[in-house]
């Protein structure tokens, strides 16, 4: 499995904190049959400013001593992009990049109110040729507060990314909730660890992956297709419609 969005590098943002950190969560994203990694690290201006050219040496660090190591996992670059006024410059000037250098953007917001022109933003990078992940969208409190205000992304030709945890029920029952609806209505194409230590957001996509195999076999084969575009940098065809109505929230499974 490929795991799209993990904060696996060591000591850059608020993910592992050293490199031993880093092998352990590598342990548990062997043991969950994760086989490829794309590293995420924060680029948030003022806060967490990981250019990609510094990320690819992190990474290429990361990937020796896995391979000394003998952990069956490739790690490959890329972001986790706070979206700011800054973003278009930072992109034209090379400080961000796509995942894998590909066209896809992994993007996130504000969790509390999604500022005015983050549409505009976005609208910007697909003229430059960028195909926007919204990372984690089932977490933001004006998504999951009235899943109707996705549909700002949805016409803009946003995908999307739902995290493991919220699947889990690990980040409460409203953000769980939505996470479903998400899937419910089409607006899920990757699902990803987000792991940024070893306790409760690990990276443990497997376990996860396995339930939604049985239950949304649909989603379960669309995500595996999905995460492999984004590495050979091929298109993923996917129709994206916008929410009309609520339907139903989670499966029974999940509510145990």
């Amino acid at each position: 499995m490929i795991d799209i969005h993990c904060h696996v590098l060591p000591g850059i943002d608020d993910g592992s904190e050293d490199l031993d950190m880093s092998l352990e969560m590598l342990g548990i994203a062997e043991e969950n049959n994760t086989t490829k990694i794309i590293a995420t690290p924060h680029y948030y201006r003022g806060s967490y400013e990981n250019e990609f050219k510094d990320v690819l040496g992190y990474v290429e660090n990361l990937n020796a001593e896995i391979k000394s190591r003998g952990i069956n996992i490739d790690v490959f670059p890329g972001q986790e992009v706070f979206v700011d006024k800054y973003t278009l410059d930072a992109y034209k000037q090379g400080s961000i990049h796509c995942l894998n250098a590909s066209k896809y953007m992994l993007i996130e917001f504000p969790m509390d109110i999604l500022p005015d022109d983050a549409i505009d933003i976005i609208y910007e990078l697909k003229l430059l040729r960028v195909r926007p992940i919204v990372a984690h969208p089932e977490r933001y409190l004006y998504i999951n507060g009235n899943l109707m205000n996705i549909n700002k992304f949805v016409e803009e030709g946003c995908l999307f990314q739902l995290n493991t945890s919220s699947i889990m029920g690990l980040l409460g029952s409203r953000v769980k909730e939505a996470a479903f609806a998400l899937m419910d209505n089409g607006l899920c194409h990757f699902i990803a660890s987000d792991a940024h230590s070893t306790g409760k957001r690990c990276p443990n996509l497997g376990l996860v992956m396995k339930d939604i195999r049985k239950e949304y076999r649909e989603v379960y084969d669309s995500v595996q297709r999905n995460a492999q575009c984004i590495l050979k940098n091929e298109e993923i065809d996917v129709t994206i419609k916008k929410i009309e109505k609520k339907k139903g929230l989670f499966s029974f499974f999940f509510k145990k």
